[in-house]
């Protein structure tokens, strides 16, 4: 005769502790008690947690959709200079990174992923679409100020140099970078000069490239 299965050490508890819960439907006509025992899983943290940050484009580097965290989020990046919108332009800063994107995805199948500034970072992945394939990209905030500052201290910049720089990977105009740090704005252009000159770009999307690890022109 077949014995009856034992649990093993240490079964039990693992069954009490399993987070499933279950279901009893509503009696049915027969009048026979409900028995339904379909197990209900507990979502646990998941219900808790918000939507990502996210921007659909299409071919043409134009916003097809974005969700409201999304434009929360580009609204936060100081000088931002148009507010995204459905059949709209991406700013200025999003447009400067969208083509490495594009470029590291010819080369992996999966996601791409790159800062946009110093705390906030661009994850990437193509979308099939009826009319050709749509880039995907979810924002995020992320800590690699360290990252960044590593990266200035390469290039044997000043402190104040390197106060300008951060600024300008925000997107702060001149004027702004001026006021922020109680400069002149000519100053503030001096300081400019002499960082192109040590990290050997001509333009400040070049500059956002060299510290942020995008790859681009100079």
């Amino acid at each position: 005769m077949a014995q009856p299965h034992r649990l093993q050490s240490g079964t039990a508890s693992g069954l009490r502790s399993c987070r499933v819960r279950w279901h009893m439907v509503a009696p049915q006509s027969t009048g026979k008690p409900p028995v339904d025992m379909r197990p209900a899983v507990s979502l646990g943290d998941a219900r808790h947690r918000l939507m990502p940050a996210s921007v659909i484009i299409d071919g043409a580097d134009r916003v097809v959709m974005l969700n409201a965290p999304a434009a929360k989020l580009l609204q936060r990046i100081p000088d931002s200079d148009i507010e995204l919108r459905p059949g709209g332009d991406l700013s200025a800063g999003l447009a400067a990174l969208v083509p490495e994107l594009r470029r590291r995805l010819r080369h992996r199948s999966d996601t791409s992923l790159a800062l946009l500034t110093p705390d906030i970072c661009v994850r990437a992945c193509v979308m099939a679409a009826a009319d050709g394939s749509h880039l995907m990209l979810v924002l995020e905030r992320v800590e690699r100020r360290d990252a960044v500052s590593s990266n200035l201290q390469r290039y044997a910049l000043t402190p104040r140099e390197c106060d300008v720089v951060v600024l300008v990977l925000y997107g702060y105009s001149n004027r702004r970078i001026a006021e922020e740090l109680f400069l002149a704005e000519y100053t503030v252009e001096d300081h400019l000069k002499r960082v192109f000159a040590k990290l050997r770009v001509r333009t400040r999307t070049a500059l956002a490239a060299k510290i942020l690890g995008w790859r681009a022109g100079g």
